[in-house]
């Protein structure tokens, strides 16, 4: 999706590409990550939650690079020190370690009103948020005068490219993210 949306859009809207790390990456997705600002030529800011103990505050952000972004998950037993272990019922793993970073760092450089682009894709139009019209989300990879795109078409787009993202289907970018069913969680534990 980064790579079409700077291809394609960069002279009609002016564009940020941000990868907000929990800490939980694999290292193969940073890896991706960095490979793709290399590659296709987009820059990459980098953030991690900041979070605020012992106040109303909620999380903000510091700006990290690929060398120095946390790998010990530090950042994700910050915000479990403040909210709690994330589950099903408080699910707010995306909200603190992606997308408060991601507007604190907005708001720092002056952005007040702007759209996010998320990378979902047609055939998983379901995960689509409720909310994205008043979030300003948009979905390029689902959006007719974009780029709709399907999992066989994106797969296909990668076996052109010199380069994937190294991980297994069941891996997922997030080591042990609740998410993950327990089949998947139980393969990991055994590896």
């Amino acid at each position: 999706m980064a790579a079409w949306l700077w291809k394609h859009c960069q002279d009609k809207f002016e564009m940020i590409f941000v990868f907000a790390n929990t800490g939980q990456e694999n290292e193969e997705t940073l890896r991706f990550v960095n490979h793709c600002s290399a590659e296709f030529g987009f820059p990459v800011v980098w953030v991690e939650t900041v979070v605020h103990h012992g106040t109303r505050k909620g999380s903000t952000h510091r700006i990290v690079d690929f060398n120095t972004a946390d790998r010990d998950g530090k950042v994700f037993e910050e915000i479990i020190r403040k909210y709690g272990i994330p589950n099903m019922a408080t699910p707010h793993c995306t909200r603190e370690l992606k997308q408060a970073p991601i507007k604190s760092y907005a708001k720092s450089i002056g952005w007040k009103k702007y759209y996010t682009a998320i990378g979902i894709r047609i055939d998983e139009a379901d995960r689509m948020n409720a909310k994205a019209k008043q979030m300003r989300f948009i979905y390029p990879l689902i959006a007719k005068n974009m780029q709709p795109m399907t999992k066989p078409k994106i797969n296909f787009w990668w076996s052109q490219m010199p380069f994937r993202l190294q991980l297994k289907g069941y891996q997922g970018n997030c080591i042990t993210c609740w998410k993950k069913g327990n089949p998947k969680l139980y393969q990991l534990a055994r590896e």
